[in-house]
């Protein structure tokens, strides 16, 4: 599909010379500073990193023709080698890809990495019937406001700092309007090689009745198939979603995600949201097995739990100032993830961001036969503390 896109594109693009082209992007970074780890699985002293992103992004527009090219470069520094892999930094790798060029540019085992990311690739036609798109693009589901049960193509963990931009997907998309706020949404999603355990065909269903947004998904990934639900819609003064999926085929569960949210004024919101996840287990002995699991590699899920409450508060201090706090607990192990935020805006297009992330729970031990054990999800994480830039252009 990426081969494919990509010949088409040079092709609209040869076309269409005279096109209006926009160019855009930003530059941020990220120092972090890790808390110390000492438990029988992992043993390190306080860790530092850096992580830094330029993403350009081309967008061009001729006539009925649009096209996007994103490239993205991130060098990430981190004061000691790691054996496994950042959870506050999002690897892009094959899934959901046909074909990408290599994702690190730097030896595996360096301290100091290289990743780029061809994150978008892909021309749209725009026809009286719908718009028809083809190429890597950005592909979301779901009506819920932290998990969405429904969205399988690359969601990104609680724990990562730079979620911005959605990760793009290989796809083939067909999206026509229906009613008034309705729209008919299909395609073709095409992992590596093509190979049917590594691709994904989907079909979207939105319509708005009474005020209300209703949203039906069915998706077929991996040998396995989704049917998901969702609505939003307002009671009294409280904003209200519910979002289903039930997965059947080698692996049957179901996830769902519920909640509520509310403005206090103007500049004070708060939320809060249910989630279950049948994919995951109340028993943190399953926590390890679970992650070879299809729903884990393949259906996008990354919670390893049950049941979770997830509330959030923000606040706008000022016209300059923006607070952010949210917790994630797990109600099966009792471990939690708690972050906290502060946004200040220096300049026009350029900001600077505060934060923490505590998390509490029970650490890392052995089983018996000498595999990794989580006690809990949340507790064998180190606490972290992040500054940010940002400089969007």
């Amino acid at each position: 599909m990426l081969r494919i896109g990509a010949a088409v594109f040079l092709l609209a693009v040869s076309t269409a010379a005279l096109a209006e082209i926009n160019i855009s992007g930003y530059l941020k970074s990220f120092v972090v500073a890790q808390d110390e780890l000492d438990n029988p699985v992992f043993q390190f002293d306080k860790l530092y990193q850096s992580q830094s992103s330029a993403r350009i992004m081309l967008d061009g527009f001729s006539g009925r023709i649009t096209w996007q090219l994103h490239y993205e470069l991130s060098p990430v520094f981190v004061s000691k080698s790691l054996a496994t892999e950042l959870p506050t930094f999002n690897v892009v790798g094959d899934s959901y890809r046909l074909t990408d060029p290599k994702t690190n540019l730097l030896d595996d085992d360096n301290k100091t990495q290289l990743y780029q990311n061809l994150d978008r690739l892909n021309f749209q036609i725009q026809m009286d019937a719908g718009d028809l798109t083809i190429g890597r693009q950005a592909i979301s589901f779901g009506s819920a406001r932290i998990i969405n049960p429904t969205d399988i193509f690359l969601p990104f963990d609680v724990r990562t700092f730079n979620t911005e931009y959605r990760n793009g997907v290989d796809a083939l998309r067909f999206q026509r309007p229906w009613g008034d706020l309705g729209e008919i949404d299909i395609g073709i999603v095409l992992g590596k090689d093509a190979k049917s355990e590594n691709s994904a065909a989907f079909l979207q269903l939105r319509t708005n009745h009474k005020g209300a947004d209703y949203h039906l998904a069915i998706i077929e990934f991996a040998e396995q198939q989704l049917t998901g639900l969702g609505l939003q819609t307002a009671i009294w003064d409280l904003g209200f979603w519910l979002e289903a999926a039930y997965v059947s085929g080698d692996e049957n569960y179901l996830r769902l995600s519920t909640g509520v949210d509310y403005s206090f004024s103007e500049n004070t919101f708060a939320q809060i949201e249910y989630h279950y996840n049948g994919a995951g287990s109340d028993d943190h002995n399953d926590y390890f097995s679970n992650l070879s699991s299809t729903p884990y590699q393949r259906g996008g899920v990354f919670l390893l739990g049950e049941n979770y409450i997830m509330p959030s508060f923000t606040i706008q201090l000022s016209s300059l100032w923006f607070v952010a706090t949210q917790a994630i607990y797990n109600l099966d192990d009792n471990s939690a993830f708690l972050s906290l935020s502060a946004e200040y805006n220096i300049a026009e297009n350029f900001y600077m961001d505060f934060g923490y992330y505590h998390f509490s729970g029970d650490d890392f031990s052995f089983t018996e036969t000498g595999l990794p054990d989580f006690q809990s999800e949340y507790g064998p994480n180190p606490d972290t503390l992040f500054t940010s830039i940002r400089y969007y252009f």
